[in-house]
């Protein structure tokens, strides 16, 4: 037996304009239900293995569709049993799908990740009063230390976020943040950009650049809008643990675009 596997969901018509190949050399085609269509090839029922190769396939079929209308992207191993299926759930959520195409069309993804070092805390030992209270005393006095360094951390990282943010958002329909992801890591954020603004958007992320010379940024894109969809979460994938269940962006190679 086969199942179904889904790689988003578009406007139809019209059919697709060249062959797409999709996981395991499958021809992608489009499964229509009304003026909305799903994307999706045949697969074996059993999910398949989450390594790069597979994750970028999935990746490159969801682009190929982009460059000819626009695409909700979805979960990787989405996996439906029956084509019955995927004709329901067409039915079943096509005006949040029509609504949420409406929303990207015209529009694409870019990503920026952006790198940091804190300021290091002055190195500052308890008075000796402190240290005459004994042991508890102290380790009250590094505690609070550390937190207000956090906090001072904290502050100084947004006040940079907000900095380095500001200059983009004339040239974005949307933003999705991330701060402080780890400890080096100051901002990942995705921008919803008008496919005619993508240059100017790119020239403007590079005037923030050279003004902002201690930071380290990777900007990234045009992608499919994956941070901007809505209506395809919850979709399926019936044997992968939900921890298991990634979305496509984490394994995105970032070095490209």
């Amino acid at each position: 037996m086969q199942a179904v596997y889904l790689y988003g969901i578009v406007g139809f018509p019209p059919e697709f304009p060249c062959r797409i190949q999709g996981l395991g050399g499958n021809p992608v085609r489009l499964l229509p239900q009304g003026d909305v269509a799903a994307v999706v090839s045949p697969s074996p029922l059993s999910p398949w293995p989450l390594d790069e190769a597979h994750v970028t396939l999935h990746e490159t079929v969801v682009e190929d569709v982009m460059g000819n209308r626009p695409i909700l992207p979805v979960r990787f191993n989405t996996l439906l049993g029956t084509a019955e299926a995927v004709i329901a759930l067409l039915t079943q959520r096509a005006q949040v799908f029509r609504s949420a195409l409406e929303r990207v069309a015209g529009k694409v993804e870019m990503g920026l990740r952006i790198l940091w070092q804190p300021a290091a805390e002055p190195e500052v030992s308890p008075d000796q009063e402190i240290q005459e209270r004994g042991p508890g005393a102290e380790y009250l006095y590094w505690r609070l230390k550390e937190e207000r360094g956090r906090s001072r951390v904290r502050a100084e990282g947004e006040r940079l976020i907000h900095a380095l943010q500001a200059p983009l958002l004339s040239l974005a329909v949307e933003r999705c943040l991330h701060p402080f992801p780890t400890e080096r890591l100051l901002l990942t954020a995705a921008f919803l950009v008008d496919r005619e603004r993508v240059d100017a958007f790119r020239k403007r992320a590079a005037k923030v650049r050279e003004d902002f010379p201690h930071l380290r940024f990777l900007l990234t894109g045009p992608w499919p809008p994956y941070h901007f969809v809505h209506g395809t979460e919850g979709f399926p994938a019936p044997s992968l643990p939900a921890d298991r269940a990634l979305a496509s962006l984490p394994l995105r190679p970032w070095n490209r675009g």
